[in-house]
């Protein structure tokens, strides 16, 4: 499997099941399951290397706003949520990190575990025991430069639709307030 493949059933997957991110776990699984041992493994490591291009400061800094703060494990879960939306968002995300206000109407899939153990579930319904794991050595350091996010001024200057976003729901933490 090559990059364009991967691509292609990661967004068909989302395009047919719109916005109910648990269903595309369901259908990207169903897909998986027809695929051959070689095919599920080249797809774990594309998913893996797109969940590595969204390891940056600026889409963790995004990510902690919106969510209140995230910790390395959210972190990962929010990496493969904005993957599950398809290479176009992920593409949008990276070049603007502000733009990850416009996934807010599935928030409540943002740290949900839907997306990592797939590959090992198609490679046990298609062969019938777990692939080999090898250690996969990710970025050991995260892309670009973090800003302070206790610096009002400076948030609303790198992120003004998140901070526009957190003015208009004010439940959610705003690590510069006291509130």
């Amino acid at each position: 499997m090559n990059e364009e493949g991967f691509w292609q059933i990661v967004d068909e997957c989302r395009l047919a099941a719109g916005p109910d991110t648990e269903r595309v776990a369901q259908l990207i699984l169903r897909r998986l399951r027809a695929l051959s041992e070689q095919e599920i493994l080249d797809y774990e490591e594309l998913w893996f290397r797109a969940q590595d291009e969204a390891f940056t400061w600026p889409i963790r800094n995004a990510a902690s706003l919106l969510f209140g703060g995230v910790d390395d494990e959210d972190f990962m879960l929010v990496q493969d949520w904005i993957v599950s939306h398809g290479r176009a968002v992920l593409e949008r995300v990276k070049t603007d990190p502000d733009r990850l206000v416009e996934l807010m109407a599935d928030r409540h899939n943002a740290r949900i575990d839907w997306f990592c153990g797939l590959p090992v579930e198609a490679h046990i319904a298609r062969l019938g025991c777990p692939p080999a794991m090898d250690d996969r050595p990710g970025p050991a350091e995260l892309a670009g430069a973090a800003i302070d996010l206790t610096d009002e001024r400076e948030v609303r200057r790198c992120f003004p639709r998140i901070a526009g976003y957190l003015d208009a729901n004010r439940w959610i933490t705003r690590p510069w307030s006291d509130d």
